[in-house]
């Protein structure tokens, strides 16, 4: 759950996962229409593909099923799991055509994959695997997951490093904020984690970790208070803000027009929904 936020997909849900769905049931051997309508067809077909593997016959790709359903696909791959990924179309921006669904694995498909693995932080190798898979499964109408922050990984390839460096330091943690999730800020998302849980722990922040991690913040919460580490997050997310820790009136300003496009209400408030918005922007 942490690291791959598997959605649950019944009949009748009004989703672009449908498709996908047929093509991997039919990857399987099993026969279903491809019609893109998640009806009482392809519930038994998905019931059917659930016995086979020793699941609950429920119909309902839910995150067992799916991990049983999903092909790993890459460059070269071909037939209906490639199918299954290229309806998805996974554009890099609204007006850009979507993926030809030929079951061709090809470069432009690999260009695509890669960006979404990008996009969300995860392990870009262009390859459509379960871990991809499990993001490529939230495209269901709902709340969005949160990206992942992997040791190993650096402001060049993840954008957010620096944003969550900050947001551990405000949680306790004594590491550097210097773009760089190394072995330093992997042990810190352990320390942080085992506060939380006692499962799931890994140096990946994840699903579980955001909501907690996150602070609310807002004008007036300076560098010196116990959220000042938290502005600094937040000011590394926002274009053109000098990195200080001071909420003051320019960064203020930068939030509210921020939240005025992307995550009203526009109340200079940072909280969670704020948050989320802030660590996706360059995907929504």
């Amino acid at each position: 759950m942490n690291v791959e936020p598997w959605s649950t997909v019944a009949p009748g849900t009004p989703t672009q996962l449908a498709w996908s769905i047929q093509h991997l049931l039919k990857a399987h051997g099993h026969a279903v229409a491809l019609d893109g309508v998640y009806g009482p067809a392809t519930a038994a077909a998905v019931a059917a593909f659930q016995t086979s593997k020793g699941l609950a016959a429920d119909g309902i790709v839910g995150p067992l099923t799916w991990q049983q359903l999903v092909i790993p696909v890459k460059q070269g791959s071909t037939g209906d799991a490639v199918r299954a990924l290229q309806r998805l179309g996974l554009q890099r921006s609204p007006g850009e055509p979507v993926l030809a669904v030929d079951g061709n694995f090809g470069p432009i498909t690999k260009e695509r994959v890669e960006f979404f693995q990008e996009s969300w932080g995860l392990t870009l190798d262009g390859i459509a695997g379960r871990e991809t898979w499990s993001f490529l499964s939230t495209f269901v109408p709902g709340p969005r997951p949160w990206p992942l922050v992997k040791q190993g990984s650096s402001q060049a390839t993840n954008w957010r490093v620096l944003a969550a460096q900050h947001l551990l330091r405000a949680r306790g943690a004594t590491i550097a904020a210097d773009g760089v999730f190394g072995p330093q800020s992997g042990q810190a998302t352990r320390a942080f984690q085992q506060t939380l849980r006692a499962v799931e722990i890994s140096t990946t922040l994840g699903q579980l970790d955001w909501p907690s991690l996150i602070m609310t913040v807002r004008q007036n919460d300076g560098p010196e208070s116990p959220k000042g580490d938290a502005v600094r997050a937040l000011q590394t997310l926002l274009a053109d803000l000098v990195v200080d820790g001071d909420f003051g009136p320019a960064t203020d300003t930068a939030v509210r027009e921020f939240q005025g496009m992307f995550a009203p209400p526009a109340d200079g408030i940072v909280g969670p929904n704020t948050w989320h918005a802030l660590v996706m922007r360059l995907f929504d």
